[in-house]
């Protein structure tokens, strides 16, 4: 393991930095953008809250890796829009889920508290300008959210929540690299390491959510 090295290159006259985050902040963008397109003209409530998430992170991973090459521009503020975005992509995630859950009273406590956490952590990441609070909101969203609750619901019948729980599984390791400063490389560091196995759990999560558009429109064909 290495010590993170920020590298530096110039460019049209700019000076930038961290290449390698643009470009795996870009391959997330992107395939969202693919997802979104895919699942566009589905109307089903839980596949429109996944159509959302797709949307607002493929803003926000595009935004993402700006932030790194613009760093000695922007600075921190530069980041921003990806933590914002970030958050209300988490949020998107997480309604997806609980539109699943048949306990109305628990899913409006679980809605709501979507809501608190993300605005508390949201604020206190902009007042503190510090990123840990976004990756904070990311884990107990994606941990419980896609993990847990989607397991539950998987277990209850609806098939297609174990590939939420699968993607959610295959991201886990990006929190401990990333708090645990995991630096595998110069050109490979903790933020490229996550950003790669956040990418195998957005191919997961959309697996899950075509696989719900497909079931929804075969039960839609079978009441017509």
């Amino acid at each position: 393991m290495t010590e993170q090295v920020l590298i530096e290159f110039q460019l049209l006259g700019l000076h930038l930095q961290e290449p390698m985050a643009l470009i795996t902040n870009w391959m997330m963008s992107f395939f969202c953008l693919f997802a979104f397109v895919k699942l566009r003209n589905n109307a089903d409530f839980d596949v429109i809250w996944w159509k959302r998430f797709f949307f607002v992170f493929t803003i926000s991973a595009f935004f993402g890796g700006l932030g790194h090459l613009f760093f000695q521009y922007f600075d921190k503020p530069g980041k921003f829009p990806n933590w914002i975005t970030g958050i209300l992509a988490g949020y998107c995630a997480g309604r997806a889920v609980t539109a699943h859950v048949k306990n109305e009273i628990l899913k409006k406590r679980l809605e709501i508290s979507l809501i608190a956490k993300g605005f508390i952590l949201l604020t206190l990441s902009l007042a503190l300008r510090q990123f840990i609070f976004v990756a904070i909101d990311a884990i107990i969203t994606y941990v419980f959210f896609c993990g847990i609750l989607a397991y539950q619901i998987y277990k209850k019948g609806v098939v297609e929540m174990k590939h939420l729980f699968i993607g959610t599984l295959i991201c886990l390791p990006s929190a401990f690299i990333f708090l645990l400063k995991i630096n595998p490389h110069t050109w490979f560091n903790k933020d490229d390491a996550s950003h790669i196995l956040m990418l195998f759990c957005l191919i997961s999560f959309y697996t899950g959510a075509s696989k719900l558009a497909k079931k929804n429109a075969l039960e839609s064909q079978k009441i017509s």
